[in-house]
């Protein structure tokens, strides 16, 4: 894969400003084939001391002309070198569906190489690092196969785009080296992760279940837990301040004036 290390922040976050008074970032990654945009409803009217930040993987949306990522340990890789000068503050990694894998592996890179791992890392939508994905590998797949394969295990393709040539040959290609790069993805049995890990689930995902997500637990030793939201695949985009509700009193006790306070 072809990528630059240490390009700037405003190629990999697509709305990135410099911010004052931030006492927690987000930094959101989407499904498979999916771009920033998807988190755009989390980018609206950000909560107060909050910066959230929608991740734009090469080879898609205004990124369309960068080869798309191989694997994932080296998309983190350069991409963790790009956070960094923004981890000044707490800070949270959000993943839906391959997203989550993407971000426990950024996770893993942040805190191996930096010793900065995140506060909170939420995987939705998303088995274990390791675990079957339930889907036949996308290479042995033809355009029309891997639409209606991906239709039917996760939704979210409107049926007009599924019979239109032109929308499939725009969007597959994404989708099917972000599908293949995850089910290519082993991830190291050691070191664990020293955050807590939040896994999130659909009550109507088609794909999984709540009973998926305790294998997560495996990969951390900061604690685990696990939480259903109203929704299908996607539940995680439409619920963002349920999510952060309680990470935002977490990081608010990290706060210097409030460590103070409770130490008296």
């Amino acid at each position: 894969m072809s990528m630059t290390p240490g390009a700037s922040a405003c190629c990999w976050l697509s709305n990135w400003t410099e911010a004052e008074n931030v006492t927690l970032r987000v930094f959101c990654l989407p499904h498979a084939g999916g771009g920033a945009s998807a988190f755009r409803a989390w980018t609206r009217d950000q909560p107060a001391g909050v910066q959230i930040c929608a991740v734009q993987l090469p080879g898609r949306e205004d990124r369309t002309g960068e080869p798309l990522p191989a694997a994932v340990v080296a998309l983190t890789q350069v991409l963790a070198p790009v956070l960094l000068p923004h981890l000044d503050v707490p800070y949270v990694l959000v993943g839906n569906s391959v997203g989550a894998l993407v971000a426990f592996d950024l996770a893993r890179q942040l805190q191996q190489q930096y010793c900065l791992p995140p506060l909170r890392l939420v995987a939705a939508a998303a088995r274990p690092p390791g675990a079957d994905r339930g889907m036949p590998p996308a290479s042995e797949l033809a355009d029309a196969e891997l639409a209606a394969a991906v239709q039917q295990r996760y939704g979210g393709i409107p049926g007009e785009m599924l019979r239109d040539p032109r929308y499939l040959e725009v969007f597959l290609p994404a989708l099917r080296a972000d599908l293949a790069m995850a089910q290519a993805y082993q991830p190291p049995p050691r070191p664990l992760l020293g955050c807590p890990v939040t896994a999130v689930v659909g009550a109507d995902d088609p794909s999984m279940s709540r009973a998926d997500l305790a294998g997560w637990g495996a990969f951390t030793e900061g604690g685990f837990d696990s939480a259903e939201l109203p929704g299908d695949h996607f539940a995680l985009l439409g619920h963002r301040d349920q999510v952060l509700g309680s990470i935002r009193a977490e990081a608010a006790l990290l706060q210097p004036a409030n460590r103070g306070a409770q130490a008296t």
